[in-house]
């Protein structure tokens, strides 16, 4: 075996290591919280769920999606690619399937690469998008959390975690600024050449040429923010509205103060999607106000099963396409007999 199938072995053997880490923690997090109330209470709430209210959260998250594939068309059009909008909202809700039914988020980003990659333009271009519309999100998200969290320093004793969150932001900003930044690739050209993964370089210098395009496009990245931060406080009326769907009375201001919070939390790689971790959050945070264990995992259980079902859109498209491409051969053979 030579020594780059040895190293791509070793890769593909960590990756495989750590996802099991993050299953076997997400789910005895999981199992752990149901010895901390009893699971029928929970099945209880679940069904007495308001159904109308229910479908207003799916379409309220399908809306912030439409909003996210727009952003993201727009990044697409940057590099000169260009893809009718409902192809995008469609390639976008197949990364958010494979998202919650891969074991890694990475999963739904490699989708939409190769997507858009088909569209005339090379990977480097569609996964300069994906990075950057990653990456925007986060900023929002960063900075939503940082603001909203604000009236909880004092009265919660959230100085320390405020703290967290402000450095999440900081390290959101200069992620930023190192993929627009000109000298920031060409230094990792030069350290993957002297590791010896000199092949990679081509890749990188056509990615650096992607992300040069955004750099004079001051106007655009400030509408995308705006954006990004109106698709994150779309998010949080998702929330409002399964809380309301379960019978629960919280103020709305806690919903801005805890929801881009949990954000922050479940985007932490230590758990697969966010399971456990997600529910158990959801429990302190409510918890603080509160919201009994039962109803607090109950409320983000739901709002996660909301999010499920709106990307199960994608998974349409996948039948679809697949229906689609099983059909051909067969048309194709029928024409031939006919001849």
């Amino acid at each position: 075996m030579s020594a780059p199938e040895a190293a791509a072995r070793e890769r593909t053997g960590a990756k495989v290591g750590l996802i099991a880490l993050k299953i076997v923690f997400s789910f005895g997090l999981f199992a752990f919280l149901f010895t901390r109330m009893p699971v029928a209470s929970v099945s209880q709430v679940v069904r007495a769920a308001d159904p109308a209210l229910l479908v207003a959260a799916f379409g309220v998250l399908f809306l912030s999606n439409v909003l996210g594939a727009w952003q993201w068309s727009h990044l697409l059009e940057a590099v000169g690619i260009r893809i009718p909008f409902l192809r995008v909202l469609a390639y976008y809700h197949v990364g958010l399937f494979f998202n919650n039914f891969l074991p890694a988020n990475i999963g739904g980003d490699i989708a939409r690469v190769l997507h858009a990659s088909r569209h005339g333009e090379t990977r480097a271009a569609a996964v300069s998008t994906v990075v950057l519309d990653r990456v925007i999100g986060t900023v929002a998200l960063a900075g939503l959390a940082v603001v909203t969290t604000v009236p909880a320093i004092d009265r919660f004793h959230f100085g320390v975690l405020y703290l967290a969150l402000v450095g999440f932001l900081a390290v959101s900003l200069v992620m930023l600024w190192g993929v627009l930044h000109p000298a920031v690739l060409p230094a990792i050209e030069r350290l993957m050449s002297a590791v010896g993964l000199k092949f990679l370089e081509p890749h990188l210098e056509d990615l650096a040429h992607r992300f040069a395009a955004y750099r004079s496009r001051g106007r655009l990245f400030a509408g995308l923010f705006v954006v990004a931060t109106v698709i994150q406080v779309l998010r949080v009326g998702v929330h409002v509205l399964v809380a309301y769907a379960l019978g629960l009375a919280i103020p709305l201001p806690y919903f801005f103060l805890f929801v881009p919070l949990l954000a922050v939390i479940v985007s932490l790689p230590i758990s697969l999607n966010g399971i456990g971790v997600r529910e158990g959050a959801g429990m302190v945070l409510f918890g603080l106000v509160g919201v009994d264990r039962t109803h607090a995992f109950s409320l983000q259980f739901t709002t996660y099963l909301v999010a499920v079902a709106v990307s199960l859109l994608g998974a349409l498209v996948v039948v679809a396409r697949w229906l689609r491409r099983s059909r051909r051969p067969a048309r194709i053979a029928d024409d031939g007999r006919s001849s």
